[in-house]
């Protein structure tokens, strides 16, 4: 599924709140009105405090958020009531399986089962009401499903287009392939103290160099890096500016196979073994070519998806009753 439509899918959460969490909420005056469905003043307030809290927000943005988010509010309730009509209007049916599994996936973000239920509770919301709204988003995300399944995939040539017209997109800094073994040392050490790790890893150096233990074995061994130290200490490929500056220099300085002086960072003591020096230039073709496809199948999937919404936007009766200086005006906030 595209990113799109997953976006699509947390609106859908975000503009239909639960019954009781509109009433709450529900000042009782219609606002819009969507294929028949009255909105109030309450469900939009809702659904502008649930698009602030998904932005970052300055203080004087948030005071304004009545005003600032009412078109984007507006649009995910259209959007989300024109797509819940669309699920209706074609039967779509909902797999019982898919529903228990959300509400299962859902329930693991609280330490037991009488914990979500109380937090369902403290909103206002039923075990009931929760499965509905699952099912609906469920029955949603079938629908885009659907749209954007029919959606060609990118061929060949224009993926080849796409690679030729945007060199820009391809080039790629210098870069280098390494591994290391970490002895750590930190701030609360005595110099003693360092001074010994230090001389350990020297040690460790001297027995790799001469070939008495391989670099990965001793890795493994020795590294106290938990991370890398079962793949030989290998940290993969990076490029300036991703590691700390003492450690990318020895990384970038030395000859492919050949290893580091000791180096020392805020974390303790490396040896550090150069895998491969990859300089500045461009992609290759065959190598953009899986990220430059699957760019492309997205856009499409997302022109797709817009052009299914404008059509039912457009077919679709909308009347609204209140402008947004109007609404800013009638619920201030303080």
């Amino acid at each position: 599924m595209s990113r799109f439509t997953l976006t699509l899918l947390a609106l859908f959460l975000t503009a239909a709140p639960a019954p009781a969490q509109t009433e709450a909420r529900d000042g009782g005056l219609v606002v819009l009105r969507v294929a028949g469905e009255p909105i109030t003043e309450g469900r939009l307030l809702e659904v502008i405090d649930d698009l602030a809290r998904q932005q970052e927000m300055t203080l004087e943005q948030l005071r304004q958020r009545n005003s600032l988010l009412f078109d984007d509010a507006i649009d995910s309730i259209v959007t989300v009531t024109l797509l819940k009509e669309q699920a209706g209007r074609g039967k779509v049916t909902v797999d019982p399986s898919k529903v228990d599994a959300a509400m299962g996936e859902l329930q693991k973000r609280y330490t037991s089962p009488e914990a979500f239920a109380a937090a369902l509770e403290q909103q206002g919301i039923t075990d009931a009401a929760l499965r509905s709204n699952i099912e609906q988003s469920l029955a949603v995300q079938q629908v885009l499903e659907g749209v954007i399944r029919g959606v060609p995939e990118a061929t060949g040539a224009e993926v080849e287009t796409f690679y030729a017209d945007n060199p820009d997109k391809f080039s790629l800094p210098e870069r280098v392939h390494a591994a290391h073994i970490l002895l750590r040392a930190g701030a609360g050490d005595t110099p003693e103290r360092k001074l010994a790790i230090r001389k350990k890893l020297e040690a460790l150096r001297a027995e790799i160099e001469s070939g008495a233990v391989a670099f990965a074995d001793a890795a493994a061994k020795h590294s106290e890096d938990t991370v890398t130290a079962s793949r030989g200490g290998d940290l993969g490929v990076f490029i300036r500016g991703q590691m700390p500056k003492p450690f990318e220099d020895a990384a970038f300085a030395a000859r492919p196979g050949a290893l580091s002086p000791v180096v020392e960072t805020q974390i303790g003591y490396h040896l550090i073994r150069t895998i491969e020096l990859r300089p500045a230039g461009q992609a290759s073709l065959e190598e953009a070519r899986p990220a430059i496809k699957k760019h492309l199948d997205q856009l499409s999937q997302q022109e797709a998806t817009k052009a299914f919404l404008d059509g039912l936007k457009a077919g679709a009766r909308i009347e609204s009753f209140m402008t947004r200086e109007e609404f800013a005006r009638r619920h201030p906030v303080e």
